[in-house]
């Protein structure tokens, strides 16, 4: 059984925003890959169990922006399961050395009802807790913010969609980068929550609403009055290129 999974991406320029930094899209994208290929080598991929995997919430952290041409080390595991959550770790390197860390927690829809199936339902989710590493790390919060202003409205199309038919979680934290205004911001994205509480389908308008708590940076993704998803953000200053990444 493959307990650990390792891969490495590269940071090329599609990734890198208009700082020459990458997006914060460029975590959550190889995450994506590498979850969906360690599910696929422990037979607990979509075929494989004849469900929907959706991510319920992620919450990553950086220790500096990564850069044009940076080979990004990825490793994943499974620390184990909880209620109707099925747990993921990452960590990430660059030339040996820890650049960040991230958790997420994931849960299997029946393809037709669209309800959840718990874990307990699969024989496979044994062989998942035969590989798990490490501790089990606390259940990832709510989030919540009280004071928001609307941003922007995003009108939902094809580009957005990914093989389930409803906005990806990727494509959702491009649009929360949006609503973070990061083009003009003096920081990068160093940690990140986002938790996903319901699907987004094409032709919906998506409305983006803003605050602060807990001097953090909320954003919440609203269609008919019903919450789709919600972030929280904390930027850090640039590294001083005279001094170099540390």
């Amino acid at each position: 059984m493959v307990d650990l999974l390792t891969r490495e991406y590269e940071v090329n320029y599609s990734h890198i925003d208009n700082r020459g930094i990458a997006k914060p899209s460029f975590l959550w994208n190889i995450m994506q890959d590498a979850a969906t290929v360690h599910a696929e080598a422990l037979h607990i991929g979509p075929l494989d169990l004849r469900i929907v995997w959706v991510l319920s919430r992620m919450k990553a952290r950086l220790t500096r922006p990564l850069l044009p041409y940076e080979r990004l080390r990825c490793e994943t595991w499974c620390p184990g399961i909880k209620g109707a959550s099925w747990y993921r770790s990452f960590s990430f390197f660059v030339d040996n050395k820890p650049v960040g860390d991230a958790q997420s927690m994931w849960v299997t829809l029946d393809p037709e009802t669209r309800r959840i199936v718990r874990p307990g339902a699969f024989p496979e989710a044994e062989q998942y807790l035969h590989t798990s590493r490490g501790e089990l790390f606390a259940p990832l919060p709510k989030l919540s913010c009280d004071n928001v202003r609307l941003h922007h409205v995003h009108e939902v199309r094809y580009s957005d969609l990914d093989v389930n038919n409803h906005v990806n979680n990727v494509r959702a934290v491009e649009l929360i980068s949006d609503a973070l205004d990061l083009y003009k911001q003096p920081g990068f994205v160093s940690e990140l929550q986002v938790n996903y509480t319901a699907e987004t389908a094409c032709g919906e308008s998506l409305s983006l609403l803003t605050g602060t708590a807990d001097s953090a940076r909320y954003i919440r993704g609203e269609a008919d009055g019903k919450t789709r998803f919600e972030a929280l953000a904390t930027l850090s200053p640039l590294p001083d290129p005279k001094e170099g990444l540390v």
